[in-house]
């Protein structure tokens, strides 16, 4: 299975999603630059009508027109000047553009007033189209970080071998997929915009402090650490609790998956009550672990409130001290210092949430990671150019275990070209393991698998299975049109080569009598069609593709005698002229194969035609004398 073990790594979590981060600010560069450009102009536009602040209170306060020079009972200095000289210019420059605009006003400092209010509109006007750019570049660079991710998940599982998939359940697959993802995504786009715009705001109040009152700078570089101090000591808790939540809701989708999977069990053992219970179980756990995230994160969220209103009450008396007693600031730059850090708890408190999600995003990337760091199949890397195959297979002291379980015991097994070999024996004997390893779903431990007389191992993977087809017990149908169920045997088929593969296993006519034909959908697995209708289609999947080795794998096992019948008359058809290995149960299906092959505990126990084995009274005559008699299994009709 594919779980998180302990213990839980929450730095490591951190630094790989960071690294992934980074990965993405390389790639996407260009994005993150016009994001960061644009998160330059909103703060300039968010901080500008602070700026007003002072002309305007030094306006009202009487003092606007003040030399630039220290006002009386206030210590001079260069900053001082330079605020006074503002002060100066500004009232030069409103009055200028009163003039411009053709106004007058009774009172001059209305100027003053009037100039403000049209600085903060343009400000406004373009401070929304900068917050536009930045929201839309932001959450589409998120979305484009996490659809990359899916992309190599997605390229991943396809390049994993089988047996990966046999030892996961599937609906913790499916969660991490999409659950773990979607968490990413939606603490992405939270924290994107926040983690471009946030900081930059922070410092544009840094630099109106600067500027106008560097005394209150003092005040900020207390205030923002302890407020920031909660965010390491809860940070690292959300990252565990959400990597733990994550897995309790793959549980719950795992359990979900069952019950749906498998409703028709479920029904008829009247297992609904059991299966609630799970369902319920799992949910529970869930629940009990997403509110001790919750928890961490709302105790983090308290603590930088809290800091946050001490910091702000010292500010208020040492403000009250330097204007009253120390008189080394004016009233107008009390409202110009007030503004800057009461906004500044906004855009630390906008960080922590920011950095909580990342950390939850942290928590869901592990599992992901768990999955990207499982080895991909050797066997699709590499090997020699096939352009034809005459389909001779060849095993030579070939042996397999699914771990310590041995299922092949030096096989040898030799397959003409275009023969139809039948492999029969009791449940356990291995001929699925067989047939997989023919098609090199897994490689042997031991011996060789010979294709025309070339090592398998040698052969390069994807010339190799362009020249074989598949038709199982429970083929599998894509939920699209007929048509291209059977193109995709062979993409890029033509209409004329669908209708003959179709024809083929006599299955055109009833295609033809649907309403929409062959752009009918067959639904999820098929669900649309009967077991018989879906094994025909596959079928017709398999001849499009005109294989030179045939696999079927209890192909007629699940059907009914009508059905049976149509499917093995489309089989005989597409057996011809092709190297054709069967497994089947229902032996009469395989009394026509050219030889058939009894395994017994993954070594040939005989071989032989039908006639010949029937003859030889051995372990052949003795399954096939209980098959007929129907105490033998898969007699009724049902595969094991």
């Amino acid at each position: 299975m594919v779980r998180v073990t302990e213990p839980l790594d929450s730095r490591a979590d951190f630094r790989a999603l960071l690294h992934r981060l980074w990965a993405a600010i390389v790639r996407y560069k260009g994005m993150v630059a016009a994001m960061f450009v644009f998160g330059v102009l909103e703060t300039a536009f968010t901080k500008l009508p602070f700026v007003l602040v002072k002309p305007l209170m030094a306006e009202m306060g009487g003092g606007g027109a003040a030399p630039a020079e220290a006002a009386p009972g206030v210590d001079g200095g260069f900053t001082e000047r330079w605020a006074n000289e503002f002060n100066v210019w500004f009232r030069a420059f409103a009055n200028d553009l009163a003039r411009w605009l053709g106004i007058a006003f009774d009172h001059p400092g209305m100027n003053v007033v009037a100039a403000c209010g049209v600085i903060a509109g343009i400000c406004g006007l373009l401070g929304a189209i900068t917050i536009y750019q930045v929201q839309t570049i932001s959450r589409f660079f998120a979305i484009r970080i996490v659809a990359d991710l899916r992309g190599e998940l997605a390229r991943h599982f396809l390049a994993l071998p089988v047996r990966f998939f046999g030892r996961q359940r599937m609906g913790e697959l499916i969660s991490k997929v999409t659950n773990d993802t979607q968490v990413m995504q939606r603490s992405f786009e939270l924290a994107s915009d926040n983690l471009v715009v946030d900081p930059l705001m922070i410092l544009g109040n840094v630099a109106i402090l600067a500027f106008f009152v560097p005394q209150a700078l003092i005040v900020l570089a207390i205030m923002v650490p302890v407020m920031v101090i909660p965010l390491y000591r809860q940070g690292r808790r959300v990252s565990k609790r959400s990597t733990r939540s994550l897995q309790a809701m793959g549980e719950t989708t795992e359990s979900l998956n069952q019950i749906l999977t498998g409703i028709r069990t479920v029904k008829s053992f009247q297992l609904e009550q059991a299966m609630l219970r799970d369902f319920e179980a799992t949910t529970t756990t869930f629940l009990q672990r997403a509110h001790h995230m919750l928890r961490a994160k709302g105790r983090s969220m308290a603590q930088t409130f809290v800091s946050y209103q001490i910091g702000f009450g010292v500010l208020l008396v040492l403000l009250g001290y330097v204007v009253l007693v120390e008189k080394k600031i004016r009233f107008d730059d009390v409202a110009l210092v007030i503004m800057p850090l009461a906004t500044t708890y906004q855009h630390v408190k906008r960080l922590t949430r920011s950095f909580h999600v990342l950390n939850e995003s942290a928590g869901a990337l592990r599992g992901l990671e768990v999955i990207l760091s499982e080895t991909t199949d050797r066997a699709a890397e590499g090997g020699r150019p096939l352009t034809t195959v005459r389909g001779e297979i060849e095993l030579q002291g070939v042996t397999f275990a699914y771990g310590d379980e041995p299922v092949l015991r030096g096989l040898d097994l030799h397959i003409a070209a275009g023969t139809t070999v039948a492999l029969v024996g009791e449940s356990g004997s291995g001929k699925t393991t067989t047939v997989d390893l023919i098609q090199r779903f897994h490689e042997p431990d031991r011996g060789v698998i010979r294709i025309d007389g070339v090592d398998l191992r040698e052969i390069r993977l994807a010339d190799y299975r362009a020249h074989t087809a598949v038709v199982s017990q429970q083929s599998f149908l894509f939920n699209t049109t007929i048509r291209a169920n059977i193109e995709y045997g062979k993409p890029g088929a033509t209409m004329a080569e669908i209708e003959a593969a179709a024809r083929a296993a006599n299955i055109h006519d009833f295609i033809l009598s649907l309403p929409q034909g062959y752009d009918t959908v067959v639904g999820e697995r098929g669900g649309n069609l009967s077991g018989g209708q879906q094994q025909r289609l596959a079928i017709a999947r398999a001849i499009v593709r005109d294989p030179a080795i045939l696999f079927l794998d209890e192909a007629t096992s699940a059907l009914d005698s009508e059905n049976e019948r149509l499917v093995q008359k489309a089989l005989d058809s597409v057996r011809k002229g092709r190297t054709s290995i069967v497994i089947a149960h229902r032996l009469s299906t395989i009394v026509g194969a050219d030889r058939i092959v009894v395994l017994d505990k993954g070594r040939v126990a005989e071989s032989g035609s039908h006639e010949e084995l029937f003859a030889r009274n051995g372990p052949y005559r003795r399954m096939f004398d209980a098959y007929s008699s129907g105490t033998a299994p898969g007699a009724s009709g049902r595969a094991e």
